[in-house]
């Protein structure tokens, strides 16, 4: 049995956000799970992250707050807090004479993002990353199938960029399963928006197929989970993360590290598309999925 971890980077809008859409999931043994998921707890510990989402866009950022600490980074880690959470009131209070409600509501909820990782640097959070990362990179049984689609590219069709990413992803998923001959499951990032309409389109795919192929080996429609409970879906986040960033702004420290996932046939990464409609492209990601 296999598990599929899939979580989404970017903004599926197509007109607004982020240039690209991408959906990946993360391939797991059934069997190797606890092992893998221990290791994982144990990487997290040693940045004080135990029982922490890891979310990889929010501990990317550069944090005001931190940086208007003078000597933050020769703080031990319990007085970086202490010294965080006194400009986070320093700042909220001057939003708060200021009385705008919208910036107070929206600087609410970002102070509150962040608060799992105040205690550590940017280059601690960047490290802890890579560090997750590498771990990935050495386990030889685990597969990355993506879609990363460009939106400026997409044609607004019977299927949404998100709907769209999720058939392909399914697809090589199942090309995958037939040819282990094994069975498998998918596990979703729990989506309240998206849940509903990949539910419904994961009954038509097992009933119908897909425009590609028939879907006999996977079981069930997804199971929608909390991230924050979730390690391996926080490593699906993780990749998706790094991919978009990758070709949005040529971000290679996360990407280049665990592209070697990618799922190959004969030296070719049949797991991931890179969707630029009838605009031809020729960027690495393209070559190595053998367009021409």
């Amino acid at each position: 049995m296999y598990i599929l971890y899939v979580d989404e980077s970017g903004v599926e809008d197509l007109r607004s956000g982020t240039t690209h859409f991408v959906l990946l999931g993360l391939v797991i043994p059934g069997d190797q799970w606890k092992r893998l998921d221990d290791i994982l707890d144990r990487i997290k510990a040693r940045y004080d992250l135990s029982g922490v989402e890891i979310h990889t866009g929010w501990m990317c950022r550069r944090y005001s707050e931190q940086e208007s600490i003078i000597d933050f980074e020769k703080l031990d880690r319990t007085a970086r807090r202490a010294a965080v959470e006194e400009a986070i009131r320093r700042r909220a209070g001057v939003l708060g004479v200021r009385g705008d409600r919208n910036k107070i509501k929206s600087y609410r909820r970002e102070s509150q993002t962040i608060r799992p990782y105040i205690h550590l640097t940017r280059e601690e959070r960047l490290g802890c990353l890579e560090a997750l990362a590498k771990e990935l990179a050495t386990w030889g049984t685990v597969r990355i199938f993506a879609e990363a689609i460009s939106k400026p590219d997409f044609v607004p069709g019977s299927l949404t960029p998100y709907e769209l990413a999720f058939e392909q992803v399914l697809t090589r998923y199942q090309a995958f399963l037939d040819g282990m001959r094994m069975r498998g499951i998918v596990v979703h990032d729990n989506n309240t928006t998206a849940a509903p309409r990949l539910t419904r389109l994961s009954r038509k795919f097992h009933r119908f197929g897909t425009f590609y192929r028939q879907i006999e080996n996977i079981v069930e429609t997804p199971l929608f989970v909390d991230s924050s409970l979730t390690s391996m879906i926080q490593m699906a986040d993780l990749c998706a993360y790094a991919l978009r960033r990758f070709i949005e702004n040529n971000e290679t420290l996360l990407w280049d590290v665990v592209e070697s996932r990618v799922e190959q046939q004969n030296g070719v990464n049949v797991g991931l598309r890179h969707y630029t409609g009838k605009r031809p492209c020729m960027c690495r990601l393209c070559v190595a999925h053998g367009r021409r």
